[in-house]
């Protein structure tokens, strides 16, 4: 192998002792006409993660490039990625999460020659089918009629469209990204969105992976309780906010979209959950003009009233 790869693939880890292999192996068998070196980071897993890959790196006969490195002391989800991004040297990255895994062997191949073809891109991803229980689902992530879609930086203001393991973008230096992913509870948009201003990204609506739903899921634990539910979705109007700032504020009305839909359904659970300050507070970005109900408008109002009592 040169001393620079051409494709680094991404791979963070915690407590995936039973999907790590699979993960792996997915990567292990791509087939290539260039080289890759496939970057493992472990967050410093209580279970046997670490045990499995050193398997796997003196077993495999494509175990050579595998880049290991496990931490002393668990670092936190974004510091880990932060980290695996700065250890990766090829001219692009593809991102692979330790629970999930891909299925097709030219995954790699394909989404290269598209970048290498298209270079006002900066960014390509594929669909992904669920995988749930350890069962194959065929049931897809993202559900689109269109073969393939592109997006821009304002349409990633507004949402995720992309599936994070079945990605590959350019490798614009990620030396400070550390900062950026500070702001934010999950990193994946904010990499996507950041790149969105470095080029163009595609999206294709073939699957080439499974995509792990399970209750261990940092995604899925977003939806079970109320406060992972509330940083979710404050996270959604930090990630609009801050990218506006970025761009100097030429996405304001996307963001004012973004803070007015995430901001009604805030105060919906809130006010569920007798969460009351957090609904007083957000009732002020929410449009009274885009309830239905009458009773909803009403309370909106009495909350925008009461407001003060918390200032």
């Amino acid at each position: 192998m040169k001393n620079k790869p051409d494709i680094s693939i991404c791979m963070i880890t915690y407590n995936h002792e039973h999907y790590i292999r699979h993960a792996i192996e997915g990567v292990l068998m791509q087939k290539t006409n260039f080289d890759y070196e496939l970057v493992v980071v472990n967050d410093c897993s209580t279970d046997k993660t670490d045990q499995v890959i050193k398997d796997i790196m003196a077993s495999h006969e494509n175990g050579n490039v595998i880049k290991y490195q496990a931490h002393d002391k668990n670092m936190g989800m974004m510091a880990n990625f932060a980290c695996a991004l700065n250890l990766c040297q090829g001219r692009y990255i593809a991102l692979c999460e330790g629970d999930d895994y891909w299925s097709d062997p030219n995954k790699l191949q394909v989404q290269t020659e598209f970048l290498e073809q298209n270079k006002t891109y900066a960014l390509v991803g594929h669909n992904a089918k669920f995988i749930k229980e350890g069962r194959a689902l065929d049931e897809v992530v993202r559900k689109v009629e269109a073969d393939f879609l592109d997006f821009s930086t304002s349409d990633m203001i507004m949402r995720n469209p992309f599936v994070s393991s079945m990605t590959l973008f350019k490798n614009i230096g990620f030396e400070n990204f550390k900062t950026v992913l500070d702001n934010f509870i999950v990193g994946d948009k904010a990499l996507f969105t950041l790149l969105s201003f470095y080029g163009k990204i595609r999206f294709y609506s073939d699957p080439v992976g499974y995509y792990r739903k399970h209750a261990e899921s940092v995604t899925s634990q977003n939806r079970i309780e109320y406060l992972p539910f509330k940083k979710d979705l404050i996270n959604r109007i930090k990630h609009a906010e801050y990218w506006n700032a970025y761009s100097n504020y030429q996405f304001d009305e996307e963001t004012l979209k973004v803070k007015e839909y995430r901001s009604r359904v805030l105060v919906g659970q809130a006010l569920r959950n007798f969460d009351l300050k957090t609904a007083v507070h957000y009732s002020k970005f929410v449009d009274l003009n885009k309830i239905r109900k009458k009773s909803s408008r009403r309370i909106i109002g009495f909350l925008n009233r009461v407001e003060s009592l918390f200032n």
